[in-house]
C-alpha cells in the first residue's frame, strides 16, 4: 500500500513536504479557483491516492486556503473568505485602510470586498471617516473611559490626537497610546462630583448662618476660611 498514511507504525507517508507536493500536483491539474472547502477538494480527490487526504492538509495548515498559499499556488486562485483573520492581516488592514481603496486591500488579502467591510465593522474602524484613526467616542468605548474625561485629556495634550476641522472630530492613533496612557484611560469612572453634593439649601450653599440676637434671629454670611 504505497499511499497509506503510515508505513509500519512509525513513519508517516504524508509528511508536510509530500502534502505540499500533492497540493501542487492538484493545482497543476485542475484549473480555476482552488477549493477553500475540504468537501469540494474531496470531490476531486476521490479514488486519487496520489493526492493528500483532506484531514492531513487541515492538520498541517488549518484551512485549505492556507494550505494553497503555503504550497506556493497562484494567490489569484485562492480565496481566504472562509479563513480566520491572522494578526498580520489585521495589521495590514489597519495600516492601509483610508489610504488604499477597500477593493485593493481586499485583493491584496485575497478576500472579498464584503469580507473586508465586515472586518472593519468588527474592528470599529471607518475607512472614509478616520483613515485608520479612531474617533474619541470609539476610544472612550474601547477603554471604558468617560467621553468627557477623554476630551479633557486630548485638549490638555495628555493623550495624543488631532482635531480634524474637516470632519469636526478627534482622530486618534491607538499605536500612539502608551501603557501609561492606557492606565489613565482605564481608571474607574467617577460616579459623583468632587465638590459637596448640593442638597438645595440656599443658606448652606452660600455659607449663611442664623444667629439669635435678643428676641430676633438674624442671618449672617460667614467669611470663607481658606
Amino acid at each position: 500500500m504505497p499511499f497509506a498514511n503510515f508505513i509500519g507504525s512509525h513513519q508517516r507517508l504524508w509528511t508536510r513536504e509530500k502534502t505540499i507536493e500533492g497540493l501542487l500536483r492538484y493545482a497543476a491539474e485542475f484549473k480555476g479557483p482552488l477549493p477553500s472547502s475540504d468537501h469540494v477538494y474531496n470531490e476531486h480527490k476521490r479514488f486519487r491516492l496520489d493526492l493528500p487526504p483532506a484531514h492531513r492538509i487541515l492538520e498541517y495548515f488549518g484551512t485549505m486556503s492556507r494550505a494553497w498559499i503555503a504550497a506556493g499556488a497562484d494567490p489569484k486562485r485562492v480565496s481566504l473568505n472562509y479563513s480566520s483573520w491572522t494578526e498580520g492581516e489585521i495589521l495590514y488592514l489597519q495600516d492601509y485602510v483610508g489610504t488604499k481603496l477597500l477593493r485593493e486591500i481586499a485583493n491584496d488579502l485575497r478576500r472579498s470586498y464584503p469580507a473586508v467591510r465586515r472586518k472593519l465593522y468588527d474592528l470599529r474602524i471607518t475607512s472614509r471617516g478616520n483613515q485608520g484613526f479612531f474617533s474619541a467616542a470609539l476610544v472612550a468605548q474601547e477603554y471604558n473611559c468617560s467621553y468627557h474625561r477623554l476630551l479633557k485629556l486630548l485638549k490638555n495634550g495628555e493623550i495624543p490626537g488631532r482635531m480634524s476641522k474637516k470632519r469636526h472630530r478627534w482622530l486618534i492613533d491607538l499605536g500612539d497610546i502608551t501603557p501609561e496612557m492606557k492606565e489613565i484611560l482605564k481608571q474607574p469612572k467617577q460616579t459623583h462630583k468632587a465638590e459637596p453634593v448640593d442638597i438645595g439649601d440656599w443658606d448652606k450653599r452660600n455659607n449663611i448662618h442664623r444667629h439669635r440676637i435678643g428676641d430676633r434671629v438674624v442671618r449672617v454670611r460667614e467669611p470663607v476660611v481658606i
